[in-house]
This record gives structure tokens, C-alpha cells and sequence, in this order.
């Protein structure tokens, strides 16, 4: 099913990084909930999870960024991104947090165009408003119940409620939330050549698949921002078989005594794309979350989720693994 799929590296990645986290170091916080949607024009039910990256600005403030998987309903297969600001109250003891958070929902939402059944993946703009309550119940672990309200003129308004468990990476000597620490450039060794392997799957509602393949160049401008060029094939997916050129912004955050790193990335794709009518050359968008983590002097290990955003609903979902070198 494509929902399965759309959980891709994104999912996998963070729930690596929660299971890798042993000692405290430079990043946030990172959740992964699950629970219910509700859509209320078609009075149907569906499953939701959510994965969020949490950027504490203070005790009263933070900003987070998520993606959030809002199931099935009749006709509407949806996911989105989205970034919020949030106020919060924090209690005397610290252990428990009420927060109010708002923000822009992009959306891609696998639907049918006309009668006839043809199928397309439908993106825009809507809003997201969500409540949540966080218990920091044994450093680093947190409990958080959370509810969203979506809403979009152009599609589906949704309800989800959801519960997760969420890691704190950062350092702490009290209870709460704690506020980011700064940091310079923590190695001379900027850039990074990157071989990688993995999976597209077209997002219509047969989730046709192929076998993805890239090569990617980084470089490390600041301590918190990267740049990458990478060539990406996304194999033979039947519907789509295309490849291209990619090139990339990154905005970053080392964690794990800099050990490892999570990453947004997004972008241009400059992509060769065939179908049963020929070959035609494609200026695209690409969206892409990344999480790394070094496994010596020099390598890396590196996971990818890409999410290439045409104009004809032929977006495609491509999820990699690969190994880099650093120098």
C-alpha cells in the first residue's frame, strides 16, 4: 500500500535515531506518534501517524517540523509536511507541558481527477492547528498526547488525535525541556561523496515500485547548513522511469556528540522522464529528510527520504540507504 511505503526513510530514520541515542548530546527532541483521523465530509475513520523534529527556543517557545500520514478515506489518500510555532506553559516541577502550535500543511493527497478514473497526486496549501500535552517523565524519554486540526479549501478537513513516545537528545541537569546549544564546525573534513540504493514507488493508488539508485555530493557550508548535488535514478516504476539531476539546500542539526546528524533538504530536480508517450526533459521539485551517522574516521552511513513534486500527479516517493566518505 502506498501509505506503507510513504513511512519510508523518514520513519525508519527517526526511529533509529531513537533506538541509537545511548548518551546525551547536541540536538532536540524526536517523536513518533500514532492514533486516529477523522474526516468529517465523509463521516469516515482512518489510522494517522505522525513524525516530528522538536527546536526548543525557550521554556515558553519552540518550533517544530512534521509529517504527518492522515490515512485512508474514500478517494483521499493524504500526507503533508509542516512547520509550526508553539507557545507553551511549563509546570513548577517541570515535568509536564501544555502547548497551542500553528502553521502551514503542504499537502499531497492521492485522489481521483474525473470519472473516467484517472488518478492523480494532488498538492497544495492548508492550515494545521494542534494542542499538545508532553510529560517528561524520566529523562530522556516523553510521553506526548497531541491533536490536530487540518484544515484545506481544496481538500479534506481532518481530525487526528495520537500518542507518542518522544527521545530528548539534548544535555540536561533538570527536568523539561531544554533549550538548543550553539556549536561551530565540530570537524575540518566538509565534504562527503555518497552511494546510494533503495526504493520509489509512484503515489497513485496501485503503488507501482522500482529499484532507485544515487550518487550525491555534500558540502558542509556552515555548522547548520549543507549544500548537495546528487544524480538519482529512480528505476523502471512502469508508470514513471525516470532520472535526473538534483540540487539541493540543506538545513541540519548534529546530535550524538556529533556523531550523527538529521537533515531538510529541498530543491530543484532536473529529471529525464519516460512514459508510453517518449522522453521529456523536466524541471521539478524535490523535498528530501536525511539522517546520517558515522561509523568511523572518515564514513558515514546515510538515510534518505525523497519526495519529488511534479505538476502532472506523477509525484513519486524514493527511499535510499547508502555509505559515504568524508574528507
Amino acid at each position: 500500500m502506498r501509505r506503507r511505503t510513504r513511512l519510508g526513510t523518514a520513519g525508519y530514520a527517526l526511529l533509529a535515531a531513537l533506538a541509537a541515542a545511548a548518551t546525551p548530546a547536541f540536538a532536540q527532541e524526536l517523536s513518533v506518534l500514532v492514533g486516529a483521523q477523522r474526516t468529517p465530509q465523509l463521516k469516515e475513520d482512518s489510522y494517522a501517524y505522525l513524525f516530528e523534529y522538536r527546536h526548543n527556543l525557550n521554556d515558553a517557545f519552540f518550533v517544530t517540523y512534521s509529517w504527518l500520514n492522515e490515512g485512508h478515506v474514500t478517494n483521499h489518500h493524504r500526507d503533508g509536511l509542516s512547520g509550526q510555532l508553539w507557545a507553551r506553559w511549563v509546570s513548577p516541577q517541570r515535568m509536564f507541558t501544555l502547548s497551542a502550535g500553528a502553521g502551514p500543511y503542504r499537502y499531497y493527497d492521492t485522489t481521483y481527477v474525473d470519472a473516467l478514473g484517472r488518478v492523480t497526486d494532488a498538492h497544495d496549501w492548508g492550515g494545521m492547528y494542534s494542542v499538545s500535552a508532553d510529560w517528561y517523565y524520566h529523562n530522556p524519554w516523553i510521553i506526548q498526547l497531541r491533536y490536530n486540526y487540518v484544515h484545506a479549501t481544496t481538500s479534506i478537513t481532518t481530525h487526528t488525535l495520537l500518542l507518542g513516545i518522544g527521545y530528548q537528545f539534548e544535555a540536561a541537569d533538570r527536568q523539561g525541556p531544554v533549550p538548543a546549544n550553539p556549536y561551530g564546525f565540530t570537524t575540518s573534513e566538509r565534504n562527503e561523496l555518497s552511494v546510494m540504493f533503495g526504493n520509489s514507488v509512484v503515489n497513485n493508488f496501485h503503488s507501482p515500485h522500482g529499484v532507485a539508485t544515487a550518487i550525491e555530493y555534500r558540502y558542509n557550508l556552515t555548522p547548520y547548513i549543507d549544500l548537495a548535488v546528487t544524480g538519482l535514478d529512480e528505476g523502471d516504476a512502469h508508470v514513471v522511469k525516470r532520472h535526473g539531476l538534483a540540487g539541493e539546500g540543506y538545513i541540519r542539526r548534529e546530535f550524538l556528540d556529533h556523531r550523527a546528524d538529521v537533515g531538510l533538504g529541498g530543491g530543484f530536480y532536473l529529471a529525464r522522464d519516460q512514459d508510453e508517450q517518449g522522453q521529456h526533459l523536466k524541471l521539478l521539485g524535490i523535498i528530501t529528510m536525511t539522517i546520517s551517522y558515522r561509523l568511523g574516521e572518515h564514513w558515514r552511513t546515510r538515510a534518505y527520504w525523497y519526495r519529488t513534486v511534479t505538476v502532472n500527479g506523477r509525484d513519486t516517493d524514493v527511499a535510499l540507504l547508502g555509505l559515504g566518505y568524508r574528507w
